[in-house]
């Protein structure tokens, strides 16, 4: 594993600046949240076949392991060092791996992606239909709805169970400008100028509408404008977050119905990359040899989602240019920030 060579400071890297301690309350509302993992993911394990009589009995072992070891975080949180959502994230993914639970949401993965799939060739024409002039705003809001499938968040958890996500009427719930944060006018001059970028490194997020609707689109159109644009996925499975044994696949099927999108893949202007996670969220300083000799070669960085781009990462600088795109899911992440459930953020930091 190495650090991403593109920090500024990477000595004294920290990918999460706000720690949980210091504060019961929210301590208490993390805990809560993470607590409750089991119980929100039961129903769906059984729905999906991935929970039976064959593996009852290790389910059963993991959930008690997993109460006792956020009990005992409760209890005395001190004796874990650093206790933040990087860190219960780690704890969470350890229990599931230990127990052979690795990718709960495998299925609801495969079927979103499906149905993603099913949209994109109606999504794209009317993308390629629409003027330069208005492109990047449909391109930007098509991001924010596409980050809407979080399994990480209760609120998108309890919309996904009442089955009220999908990419359409997501679009419908993305505000109007100016979003919390709002660097989107200079982003777009400069994508639509295509001189100042040679290369992207893209740290995608979910699987389904966000990465096939919401991710795709622009960086094809960043490719169309003669950028090289390298999509970086998790190594392993995190909630609902795309991997990059899912990304390439997922890659030749829409090229399958995208010739345009097929010539660049094609032309090597998109290619992908294992970063070398495997949560939600990304420390920077554990990503994979190939993702950081893609980064050496990047003139811009972008972290998509609330997890890579606001969670962690959010403090700190880097030797070229960041771009932050997220759609704020959490309560907590929200106060923290001083925003509102279902803020947009679109925060751009030139290299100085």
């Amino acid at each position: 594993m190495a650090v991403l060579c593109q920090l500024e400071d990477p000595e004294g890297y920290q990918s999460f600046s706000w720690g949980l301690k210091d504060d019961p309350e929210d301590l208490s509302y993390w805990l809560n949240l993470f607590a409750n993992f089991p119980k929100h993911i039961e129903s769906q394990l059984r729905e999906d076949g991935l929970l039976n009589k064959d593996n009852e009995l290790r389910w059963q072992e993991l959930c008690i392991e997993y109460e006792a070891g956020i009990t005992t975080r409760r209890n005395n949180p001190a004796d874990f060092g650093k206790v933040n959502t990087l860190t219960l994230c780690q704890f969470r993914q350890s229990m599931l791996g230990k127990f052979g639970f690795n990718d709960p949401y495998k299925i609801v993965k495969q079927y979103e992606n499906a149905a993603a799939v099913r949209m994109y060739p109606d999504i794209i024409k009317v993308i390629d239909e629409t003027t330069d002039e208005k492109r990047w705003d449909m391109l930007f809001r098509g991001l924010f709805a596409g980050n809407i499938f979080d399994m990480g968040s209760p609120k998108t958890i309890e919309m996904y169970k009442r089955g009220q996500i999908d990419f359409l009427s997501a679009l419908e719930q993305v505000p109007s400008r100016p979003w919390f944060i709002d660097d989107t006018d200079a982003v777009r001059s400069m994508l639509e100028s295509a001189n100042r970028w040679r290369q992207v490194l893209f740290f995608v997020d979910n699987a389904g509408p966000d990465i096939v609707l919401g991710v795709i689109p622009p960086v094809r159109e960043m490719a169309r404008k003669g950028m090289r644009v390298v999509l970086a996925a998790n190594s392993t499975a995190a909630l609902n977050d795309i991997t990059i044994k899912e990304l390439n696949p997922l890659l030749e099927q829409l090229s399958g119905c995208d010739s345009v999108l097929a010539d660049l893949i094609k032309d090597k202007l998109i290619t992908t990359v294992d970063s070398g996670g495997d949560m939600p969220l990304i420390d920077l300083s554990r990503i994979s040899d190939e993702c950081n000799a893609a980064a050496a070669d990047s003139d811009l960085i972008v972290l998509e989602g609330m997890g890579r781009g606001v969670e962690s990462n959010w403090d700190q600088k880097f030797k070229c240019d960041v771009f932050r795109l997220a759609f704020i899911k959490d309560e907590v992440v929200a106060k923290w920030q001083g925003a509102k459930l279902f803020d947009a953020i679109c925060r751009f930091d030139p290299v100085k």
